[in-house]
């Protein structure tokens, strides 16, 4: 099965094109100020496919980031995939963020996840040290955040705004923004294993992406 995943939830655009479990061309983009990486989406999917001689009517699976994260990037991805998907009918997986970050542990510990959610609040999600999911992506508090650093012994993966709040609290963590990993294999490996439950059609109209608090909305003013 050839599968095409994709993520510009982040600072950084993740791409991958593979055969079942084994990644054959994978591609990383960072940000820059003139532009977002999910501008490149699409012109470097279109690359990638030329450089294998295949075409998009080639590919048989999605997989893609759904966040929490920029909600800018999670919509890009989002529907790209759901494009795809319904052009070509075929599977689209999404993945939480938060789940293919887990993957940076390389410890014995259990991971907890923090992204930063503006204004007091943190998305967190618990993995075993094996990717089993032990609490799925939520929204708390910093001081529920804090206790539960406190009450537990977990190996911590933050982004660069949760970074600084550990620094603060001289908390050890790892920052997955400030490391050369390459989520997109992570990304490719989740696809290929939720693709395994043969119980789960990942029809592209179930795709959605994941808003644990709405979006930011900003209101027109009014005229008088």
């Amino acid at each position: 099965m050839k599968i095409l995943t994709f993520d510009t939830s982040a600072d950084k655009l993740f791409i991958t094109l593979g055969e079942d479990d084994k990644v054959e061309l994978t591609k990383v983009i960072c940000n820059t100020k003139e532009k977002y990486n999910s501008a490149l989406l699409i012109p470097t999917i279109a690359k990638l496919l030329q450089t294998k001689n295949l075409t998009m009517q080639d590919i048989e699976a999605i997989g893609v980031n759904i966040g929490p994260g920029s909600f800018t990037g999670i919509r890009a991805s989002a529907t790209v995939a759901r494009v795809i998907g319904q052009s070509l009918n075929i599977p689209v997986v999404g993945i939480p963020s938060l789940e293919i970050i887990a993957g940076a542990n390389d410890s014995q510990k259990d991971t907890l996840c923090l992204i930063d959610a503006r204004k007091g609040k943190v998305y967190t999600a618990i993995y075993k040290n094996n990717g089993d999911i032990i609490k799925s992506p939520d929204l708390l508090s910093l001081d529920e955040c804090w206790q539960l650093i406190e009450e537990n012994d977990y190996f911590l993966i933050a982004d660069n705004l949760m970074a600084k709040k550990l620094d603060e609290k001289q908390i050890k963590y790892f920052n997955f923004q400030q490391t050369s990993i390459n989520f997109g294999l992570s990304l490719a490996e989740l696809t290929y294993s939720y693709l395994q439950n043969k119980d789960k059609s990942f029809n592209w109209y179930e795709l959605k992406p994941l808003y644990i608090q709405p979006p930011p909305v900003t209101m027109s003013k009014s005229k008088k």
